[in-house]
């Protein structure tokens, strides 16, 4: 078995980083701090696992399932791509818009919607998942070893949060996370024009 890797790691590499660009930890953490300000220590902690494993499931489940349910749904990666800007948009807006009202509350399942989909097991990430599976480079063995360490290092990210809420003091934190929800809806937008360029191509003759 090591050896088969060994043979392949090339292969392995390239899944893994095209996966680690997807999923993204790095801007994530940002996010993140965000929806989960206010949460005590043991909150944020069983908010990150329940985050990242959501996430894992949801991915796996997708590249075994994904061309089924698109095609038995009828629905294409454009449409995809728009339905989750969309739901990231109403997210960021509720957020900016409401004074006082947060977009999460700390009692609801922050660590399914929205952590887990659609900003972590977001459009690009499955979409990125479902390619490498079906491709003859990756296979699901090298998708699923890549999904895995990427999805361990973003629980490290995650994990981590404290820490650098200790660093950098609750008003930056607070005055960050309005900014934050000025590039989600940036990111939303994002998603949408990218969905609406590509169903435009899709139906183009």
């Amino acid at each position: 078995m090591s050896g088969f890797f060994l043979q392949h790691r090339h292969a392995f590499v390239a899944s893994f980083i095209r996966l680690f660009v997807a999923i993204d930890p790095v801007g994530t953490l940002p996010v993140f701090l965000a929806l989960t300000e206010g949460m005590s220590l043991a909150r944020r902690r069983e908010v990150s696992f329940e985050a990242v494993s959501f996430a894992l499931v949801i991915c796996v489940g997708f590249m075994i399932l994904g061309d089924s349910i698109f095609h038995f749904m009828g629905i294409t990666e454009a449409d995809f791509r728009i339905a989750g800007g969309l739901i990231l948009l109403v997210l960021a807006m509720i957020d900016l818009l409401i004074p006082g009202k947060p977009a999460v509350s700390e009692q609801a399942t922050v660590g399914l919607f929205p952590l887990a989909m659609p900003l972590i097991a977001g459009p690009a990430t499955l979409t990125t998942t479902l390619i490498l599976a079906k491709g003859e480079d990756y296979g699901y063995a090298f998708t699923s070893l890549s999904l895995c360490i990427n999805f361990g290092l973003l629980l490290l990210v995650l994990l981590s949060a404290n820490i650098i809420t200790r660093l950098l003091g609750i008003s930056a934190l607070r005055a960050a996370s309005k900014l934050v929800m000025v590039l989600l809806a940036a990111l939303s937008v994002n998603l949408i024009r990218v969905g609406i360029a590509q169903a435009v191509m899709e139906i183009r003759p």
